[in-house]
């Protein structure tokens, strides 16, 4: 009878921590660093030009958005690709141009686009088209 219980505890445990490890897995995606110090991991970011707010998608479902998280600018401190070293942040500007980064930061009405270990280039919210993410 221990046995019997203990298989099932360990069962039951093991039900319960994968989904918690895949939570903490490292998929490719936008990581946004909050200034509270936690972080946020998505695939699309977009932002409403009305409110200013960030809208980050977490998890898509054939094309639509099935969680997301609405993020003040001021709360984050930065946003880059994640770890793997193929995948980057690609910011298509209007006009045809874009821009392939690890990282940027949000300046008020601009973002801060880190092309180098000592250069950025500063990007008005206006004359961005899109963000993405590209592996």
């Amino acid at each position: 009878m221990k046995v019997k219980s203990t298989l099932i505890i360990t069962v039951l445990a093991l039900i319960l921590a994968v989904p918690i490890a895949a939570q903490d897995t490292g998929a490719s995606g936008f990581v946004i660093s909050l200034k509270n110090g936690s972080t946020i991991r998505g695939r699309t970011l977009s932002r409403d030009d009305t409110s200013g707010k960030l809208r980050l998608t977490m998890t898509e479902a054939g094309g639509e958005a099935k969680s997301y998280a609405v993020i003040a600018p001021e709360d984050t401190s930065e946003i880059r690709s994640s770890a793997s070293e193929g995948d980057s942040i690609r910011i298509k500007l209007k006009g045809g141009s874009d821009l392939r980064c690890k990282e940027f930061s949000l300046n008020g009405d601009s973002v801060a686009v880190k092309l180098g270990s000592a250069s950025k280039v500063e990007v008005r919210w206006t004359d961005i088209e899109s963000i993405s993410f590209a592996q």
